[in-house]
């Protein structure tokens, strides 16, 4: 594997600090990965955020509008295809080099990278929901490809469950993910819990904003919760088939998140009130029995 120039250290060393920066949860879990593979999921992580940026963060000239943020958009996917085309032009930008030197690395399928965009295209302007059908398209391009990338870097062991048990993880993470964040959601406009199933349980969509009939929004729940687990469970496999060094990283990221969906399962209804956290002691903990576990 060829030396980075100075240019993709450099761009590598910025992707690192904006990972260090906004990863959160994933980023303890990103620093057991041995480098190089390291520095090739802070680039993955790096080009997440600037696609999400692009559609969350408007210009400060003034109101944001959808077709602005879609043309953003379209401008990113642009810039992007560039940079992993080996005979074009980097974009401007110290993020493109490192993009470049991952995605040529690890053959990064485009098309992954098409999903994930897809899917920040999906949340431009309100998000309603038909059917878990619907959902777990959007959970597959926002999250589950995201898997599938970092299995590429990883490595794995060429069994073919590989990537069923990559795409069901991200599910699950996803799943966490909307529960989480299902008030702030709402209040947003952006309403990922299916439709059938709200009226299933006699609760409008607004009503998750956070005046919810408590025990209607508890069994609602419940039944969400349950689903996420079991995705959980349909992946519970995958660190067995990735390389030994890097299983750690897949593993820390799965036990964060799981530990947070258990948390919330402790009193659903605190959701509609704000943002569940885990406390920084259950997080360095997680870090900690990942270091320490040598049999997945």
């Amino acid at each position: 594997m060829s030396v980075p120039s100075p240019e993709v250290e450099a761009s590598y060393a910025y992707c690192r600090r904006v990972a260090r920066r906004a990863a959160g949860n994933f980023y303890r879990g990103m620093r057991l990965t041995p480098e190089p593979k390291r520095s090739a999921l802070f680039a993955v992580y790096a080009w997440m955020r600037a696609a999400d940026d692009t559609v969350d963060n408007p210009p400060e000239s003034g109101p944001e509008t959808v077709p602005g943020a879609a043309c953003r958009l379209d401008a990113f996917a642009e810039a992007t295809d560039r940079a992993i085309d080996p005979a074009a032009a980097l974009p401007d930008g110290e993020l493109w080099p490192a993009v470049r030197d991952t995605v040529t690395r690890y053959a990064i399928p485009r098309e992954y990278l098409g999903e994930m965009l897809a899917g920040q295209r999906g949340d431009l302007g309100g998000v309603a929901m038909k059917d878990f059908g619907e959902l777990y398209t959007y959970c597959y391009r926002v999250a589950s490809v995201v898997g599938l990338t970092c299995v590429k870097v990883w490595g794995d062991d060429g069994d073919p469950s590989v990537a069923k048990l990559a795409e069901y993880r991200g599910v699950a993470l996803q799943l966490t993910n909307v529960l989480r964040d299902v008030a702030e959601d709402a209040r947003r406009g952006r309403v990922y819990l299916p439709a059938d199933e709200l009226t299933r349980f006699g609760l409008p969509p607004e009503a998750l904003r956070g005046d919810a009939d408590e025990q209607a929004f508890v069994r609602l729940m419940r039944f969400q919760l349950e689903r996420a687990r079991s995705y959980y469970e349909m992946s519970a496999t995958l660190e067995r088939h990735l390389m030994p060094d890097c299983r750690a990283t897949s593993w820390a990221i799965m036990r964060t998140y799981r530990v947070l969906l258990e948390r919330i399962a402790e009193r659903p209804a605190r959701v509609l009130g704000g943002r569940v956290s885990l406390p920084l002691t259950r997080k360095l903990a997680v870090v900690a029995g990942a270091v320490a576990k040598r049999n997945f």
